[in-house]
């Protein structure tokens, strides 16, 4: 038997499990379903996907995030907490 619990859609009808999160990234409205977001997943709702050139780097910043952090700035590996209304601002950096 397969345990589908943390794979986001193995349990329909737990409380709070179908909850949607209108998000802002980058002035652009995305729909969120997980509590949480990594700063890997930010970078693809901004640009499509995170560039495997070393070259380049990401800078990601939030904004009305949970009452524990309403504000910060993410680096890669973070994961925040989401949040209705939450406003995620990313940056891209060619190094030369």
């Amino acid at each position: 038997m397969e345990n589908n619990k943390n794979k986001g859609g193995g349990n329909e009808n737990a409380p709070g499990q179908d909850k949607e999160f209108k998000i802002l990234v980058n002035t652009r409205e995305k729909i969120w379903t997980e509590k949480k977001i990594t700063f890997d997943e930010v970078v693809v709702l901004a640009f499509g996907s995170v560039s495997p050139d070393p070259n380049v780097s990401y800078t990601v910043t939030y904004k009305k995030g949970d009452n524990n952090k309403p504000e910060g700035i993410m680096v890669k590996g973070n994961e925040v907490k989401v949040k209705d209304e939450m406003r995620f601002n990313v940056t891209q950096t060619n190094r030369s």
